[in-house]
């Protein structure tokens, strides 16, 4: 019977400790600022304007998050990195010609990347940015209603 209470005790002890490591980025009060500083330093790095392969500059911006993700102190939690890369990989850097488009539907909008402004005019949608005028990811480019411009002042709304 000691063996059993033991060995619950044990398990009981792991799953505790173990919910620290299970926290999603945007849990702790530093993550949005942490997710928009490695998103600068990439837009600085990896340059989206002068990108000419999509898997390319989302491959530079990984390794940005990478390295942020391994300094001493950490300057970007390691579960947030997934939400910087995530952010590179809805963007239009690296495909000529691409928009992002907010399209709303049934009073919700969404962002998509299209091939050029008029497809994303038939589809009904508003063109919100280029790989070189802003607004590249579809992290940026749809404003919540009343927010404002979106790209004009990131918020942290990517930890969504």
């Amino acid at each position: 019977m000691r063996l059993v209470w033991k060995g619950v005790l044990a398990v009981s002890f792991l799953v505790g400790a173990a919910q620290g490591v299970y926290a999603k980025c945007g849990d702790n009060p530093g993550d949005a600022a942490a997710v928009l500083a490695a998103r600068e330093a990439a837009a600085s790095t990896c340059n989206c304007a002068t990108s000419t392969n999509h898997g390319d500059y989302v491959k530079c911006v990984k390794g940005v998050a990478n390295d942020r993700a391994s300094q001493n102190p950490s300057l970007l939690p390691k579960n947030c990195k997934g939400q910087v890369v995530k952010c590179a990989a809805k963007s239009v850097c690296g495909k000529t010609g691409f928009v992002t488009c907010c399209i709303t539907k049934n009073a919700v909008t969404k962002c998509k990347t299209k091939k050029d402004a008029m497809h994303c005019t038939d589809a009904g949608g508003t063109v919100t940015g280029t790989s070189s005028t802003g607004c590249s990811s579809c992290c940026d480019a749809c404003p919540a209603p009343g927010a404002g411009p979106s790209c004009a002042s990131p918020s942290g709304a990517f930890l969504q």
